[in-house]
């Protein structure tokens, strides 16, 4: 989470430096029209919209999927706190 954390602000600082010193890449960038404004690319695939309301079967495997999910992303914290010797329990 610390390095995640980072990404954003030291994004916005190459930005920045870019702005600042290289003035002719950002006119470049900004004369190139998006030849597709307002879409997102064919290769985004959301799949289709329900027709109904989920029923109480699709809820209860939705749900057990999240937990799942959950309990992996929990699972490999843990052990990265392990090989770091932290640790973090719920109580």
């Amino acid at each position: 989470m610390d390095i995640q954390a980072r990404i954003p602000p030291s994004m916005a600082a190459i930005h920045n430096f870019i702005l600042d010193h290289d003035s002719e890449e950002v006119s470049e960038v900004s004369e190139t029209p998006d030849p597709n404004p307002g879409n997102l690319p064919v290769e985004r695939d959301f799949g289709t919209p329900a027709h109904r309301p989920p029923n109480t079967a699709e809820k209860a495997r939705a749900k057990r999927k999240r937990d799942r999910i959950a309990q992996e992303m929990w699972d490999s914290y843990q052990a990265i706190l392990a090989e770091r010797g932290e640790n973090f329990a719920l109580e």
